[in-house]
C-alpha cells in the first residue's frame, strides 16, 4: 500500500466512530454519478468554519481550543466519462471506509463505479453507496492517461466544496453539470437577444457560471423567455404565404 493510502487509512481508523463545477455534488436523495477513481487520495483533518472547511493545525488550533473535534475529509480525482474530464470527489470517514472495501475487492484502476446519495439535503444521517458499474474500456483508460490530475492539496486548501458539503452553503456555488446541460439546449433555441437578457439578468457570461442559488429564478426567467419567443413566432406567421 502506498504512503497516500496508508496516511488516509490511518486517519480513517483514528476517526472511526467520531461524530466548484470542479467538485462532484450530489445534492438530493437518490442523486448518482458514475465515474472512476484516479490516483492517490489526499486526506486531511478539518473543522467546518461556517462557509468552508478549515484545516486543523493540531497544537494551537483555535477550533480545537473551543472544544470542536476535527473531522476527516478524503479527496480523490474522479474521472466522469459523460464529461470526459476529471473532477474532485470528497467524503468523510464512512465514505472512505467503503471506498477501501471496494478497492480491496475490485481494485480501482479498471472499474467505473456508481456513487449514490441516500438522504435528503441537510440530513446529517446521509450516506453514500459505492457500487461497481462496469469495467473501463481501453479507450477510457487511454483517455484517463491523457488527463492531468488535479493538485488535490492545492485545490482543497483553497476552500473547495464536496458532494456532501453542498448542503451547508449553496449561495456562492455554481450549478452542476447536469443542470447546465439541461438549460443550455433550451437557451440555444432562443433568439440571441433573449440569451443576452438571460445572461445579463444574472451577471454572467457563461451558463455554467450561474449560481446554484439563482437556479429557481433562472428557470422561471427561461420559461418566460420561451413563452415570449413562441408568441413572437406565432404572430410572425404570414397567413397568405
Amino acid at each position: 500500500m502506498s504512503n497516500g493510502w496508508d496516511h488516509a487509512q490511518g486517519l480513517a481508523d483514528k476517526h472511526t466512530g467520531s461524530g466548484s463545477g470542479l467538485f462532484v455534488r450530489l445534492a438530493n436523495n437518490g442523486d448518482k454519478i458514475v465515474g472512476a477513481f484516479v490516483g492517490e487520495p489526499y486526506a486531511r483533518e478539518v473543522h467546518w468554519g461556517g462557509e468552508r472547511y478549515e484545516e486543523c493545525t493540531g497544537d494551537g488550533c483555535s477550533f480545537c481550543g473551543d472544544g470542536k473535534r476535527p473531522s476527516l475529509r478524503v479527496s480523490m480525482n474522479f474521472f466522469v466519462p459523460s464529461e470526459g474530464d476529471l473532477k474532485i470527489i470528497e467524503g468523510g470517514v464512512t465514505w472512505f471506509k467503503d471506498l477501501l472495501k471496494v478497492r480491496d475487492k475490485y481494485g480501482l484502476g479498471k472499474w467505473l463505479f456508481e456513487i449514490e446519495r441516500h438522504g435528503e439535503a441537510g440530513d446529517p444521517k446521509t450516506t453514500y453507496t459505492i457500487l461497481p458499474e462496469e469495467r473501463l474500456t481501453d479507450a477510457q483508460l487511454k483517455e484517463i492517461d491523457g488527463l492531468r490530475l488535479h493538485d488535490l492539496p492545492k485545490v482543497v486548501s483553497g476552500g473547495g466544496d464536496s458532494f456532501d458539503s453542498y448542503d451547508k452553503d449553496k449561495g456562492g456555488r455554481t450549478i452542476d453539470g447536469r443542470t447546465a446541460s439541461e438549460l443550455m439546449p433550451r437557451l440555444k433555441a432562443l433568439p440571441r437577444s433573449a440569451l443576452d437578457t438571460f445572461l445579463g439578468e444574472f451577471g454572467i457570461q457563461r451558463v455554467r457560471d450561474l449560481k446554484a442559488s439563482d437556479e429557481k429564478a433562472a428557470r422561471a426567467l427561461l420559461d418566460r423567455l420561451e413563452a415570449d419567443s413562441k408568441q413572437e413566432e406565432d404572430t410572425s406567421i404570414d397567413p397568405f404565404a
